[in-house]
């Protein structure tokens, strides 16, 4: 495992592989490294000092605003750590996610119930709350200051999550999505859905996904993981296979195996995209299969009728 792995992508933004869970390739965060610097996600306490060795290795001293797209504990777990690190910096995050990072008890005993306390010790760590008066509490076309020109546009787009983000920046023309389009990881680049409860709905990801397509980004940067250059082709990919995950649950009676069922049918759709044996275990390795049809099958029993 590298000890630091942080790309330039030009104009002042470099990606950082925050190797969470000591691994490389699980989270990419975002950093502005601008007059007034953003960083987008921070990931989870228990592996945030990879990203201060990251920073630090890129002499970064001090942080403007560290911006995450929602509040699920892969992307902002590690917030309260990191402002106790960076005292200057602001963290912000939408308004519905705003009281979570204050109080993160009724997150971390939810978490608990699906984890376990051993389970919440290796892969997130403890949560700090924060000072509610370092809080940016962001919503539907605000603006992050980058400094001069250039700032972060902010588009509300539940569907993974009833509080995610996704940041635009016209410079570069990166679109950070977050988790709301899926999971795509290098080399292959298949969209796998990402269907966790309580929030997944897959109407609402879609809307977002076609907002996002009417933009024309030049890339999308993926929380899990990095830059995917096709952004239509991207989009595109994740609406047929979201609502193919969508039919193989309505088409499955529920069992108590279906986690392993519905991963056997994950994983024989990438392979039938063509992707080698090696990149879909990055796929397997990195997904919480237990989460994944739980979220599907909630959405399918609240749904509204026709």
């Amino acid at each position: 495992m590298p000890d630091v792995a942080v790309t330039p992508l030009g104009h002042d933004l470099y990606l950082i592989d925050a190797l969470m869970h000591d691994q490389p390739e699980r989270l990419a965060c975002y950093l502005f490294d601008t007059p007034e610097r953003v960083l987008v996600e921070c990931g989870p306490s228990s592996s945030i000092a990879h990203l201060f060795a990251a920073l630090d290795h890129l002499g970064i001293d001090d942080i403007g605003t560290l911006a995450v797209t929602h509040i699920h504990l892969d992307h902002a777990g590690g917030a309260g750590h990191f402002a106790a690190r960076f005292p200057q910096a602001r963290v912000a995050v939408h308004t519905r996610g705003a009281p979570h990072l204050v109080d993160p008890a009724r997150l971390l005993a939810s978490a608990t119930r699906i984890y376990g306390e051993e389970g919440m010790r290796r892969y997130w760590g403890p949560m700090e709350p924060l000072d509610p008066a370092r809080l940016v509490v962001l919503d539907e076309g605000d603006r992050l200051r980058l400094g001069g020109s250039r700032a972060l546009e902010v588009l509300y787009t539940p569907g993974h999550a009833k509080h995610h983000l996704v940041y635009l920046e016209a410079e570069t023309g990166a679109c950070l999505v977050g988790d709301e389009i899926g999971v795509a990881f290098p080399h292959g680049h298949a969209v796998q859905p990402d269907t966790p409860p309580p929030d997944f709905d897959p109407v609402l990801i879609t809307e977002q996904l076609h907002r996002i397509a009417a933009r024309r980004p030049a890339f999308l940067g993926l929380a899990h993981f990095g830059l995917h250059p096709d952004p239509q082709a991207a989009l595109a990919q994740a609406e047929q296979r979201l609502w193919e995950a969508v039919a193989w649950i309505e088409g499955t009676a529920p069992a108590e195996d279906e986690a392993a069922a519905y991963r056997s049918w994950a994983l024989a759709g990438l392979r039938a995209l063509g992707l080698p044996e090696e990149e879909i275990a990055k796929y397997d390795d990195s997904t919480f299969w237990d989460m994944q049809p739980a979220g599907l099958r909630r959405w399918l029993e609240r749904r509204p009728s026709p």
